[in-house]
């Protein structure tokens, strides 16, 4: 892989590794003084944000796995083998690389 594709690549996977990391800290920041959750008798504003912060949960853990791909990515791009498919060893399509830059995979493989 030429240099300048390299450098290319790593800059949009470290991109992405930051955004999805900036999410996850947005989401996982701690709530304000004062805003504290109180559950009662009735649904309220309390459980509203119970049930919205169970949902977080859910997000931050498909977040977290998402910048555990793209650090496997920069780790095959750091070997030499970003672009090879882990598992059939074929070339992963550009169009493929394009759409999801972390994929290890082929389609097929996938």
């Amino acid at each position: 892989m030429p240099k300048l594709v390299r450098m290319s690549v790593q800059r949009t996977l470290e991109d992405r590794r930051d955004d999805l990391q900036a999410q996850v800290a947005r989401l996982t920041k701690a709530p304000e003084r004062g805003s504290g959750i109180s559950f009662g008798k009735r649904v309220g504003d309390g459980t509203t944000e119970a049930v919205a912060r169970l949902a977080d949960v859910s997000v931050v853990d498909s977040l977290n796995a998402s910048v555990e791909q793209v650090e496997h990515a920069l780790e095959r791009l750091a070997a030499g083998t970003y672009g090879t498919c882990e598992s059939c060893g074929a070339p992963i399509p550009q169009a493929r690389l394009d759409a999801r830059p972390e994929s290890t995979t082929c389609v097929e493989c996938a």
